[in-house]
């Protein structure tokens, strides 16, 4: 079974968006989808480090976020950060 595990500086980003309850409802299908096909998430790498991200659509009162994500050895992913998307 994949653990989703979220990182101190994740934690403390979801705080400054107004704590998990303010985005719960996005973070519903985000958390689903990273335990079935995290790997399904665009990639970025070079040499010193990689990361996955994904951009959540606006629901109700919570705007679009950007969420960063690895997957260590083991295959859990590891939320690093979050933050509203900036306007596209």
């Amino acid at each position: 079974m994949r653990n989703i595990i979220s990182s101190p500086a994740f934690d403390a980003a979801v705080e400054l968006l107004g704590g998990y309850r303010a985005i719960d409802a996005a973070m519903a299908p985000v958390i689903e989808a990273l335990a079935s096909n995290p790997y399904g998430f665009p990639l970025f790498e070079s040499d010193q480090f990689s990361f996955r991200w994904l951009i959540t659509h606006e629901i109700a009162w919570v705007p679009p976020l950007v969420i960063v994500f690895r997957i260590d050895e083991d295959k859990n992913v590891i939320l690093e950060h979050v933050e509203e998307a900036p306007d596209a």
